[in-house]
């Protein structure tokens, strides 16, 4: 009987001597400290794709907010113009189609000034 242990009654172990929680706490440490990583982002470069439609739309939401001025807008009509200009396989009628649009609109500008220049006198 020398042998025989004494009887010790039935202690849990405690939270920290725990497999289970030794493993979420090594993970959870290890997401902390990606977390911290990720928070600094000034050194990445972020690329993204616009496509045509995404940018026709930003840029009509900006001209109904009124976000450009007048002289950057007159900037980016000469830019398209010269490059329609400088499409060959643009053909005529359709730049004409086009040119037609801004024309009308054009003279609706024209007579609203006039008409309110007309007030004025």
């Amino acid at each position: 009987m020398q042998d025989e242990k004494e009887y010790k009654p039935f202690e849990p172990k405690a939270k920290e001597d725990k497999v289970a929680y030794k493993r979420r706490k090594e993970k959870w440490e290890s997401e902390k400290k990606k977390q911290e990583k990720d928070s600094n982002i000034d050194h990445r470069r972020f690329n993204t794709t616009l496509h045509p439609k995404q940018i026709m739309t930003s840029f009509k939401k900006g001209i109904h907010k009124g976000e450009y001025k007048q002289e950057d807008l007159i900037t980016c009509y000469r830019v398209i113009l010269a490059k329609l200009l400088a499409d060959p396989d643009l053909s005529d009628e359709s730049f004409l189609s086009m040119y037609s649009v801004i024309q009308n609109r054009a003279q609706e500008v024209y007579s609203r000034r006039s008409k309110r220049l007309k007030r004025i006198r």
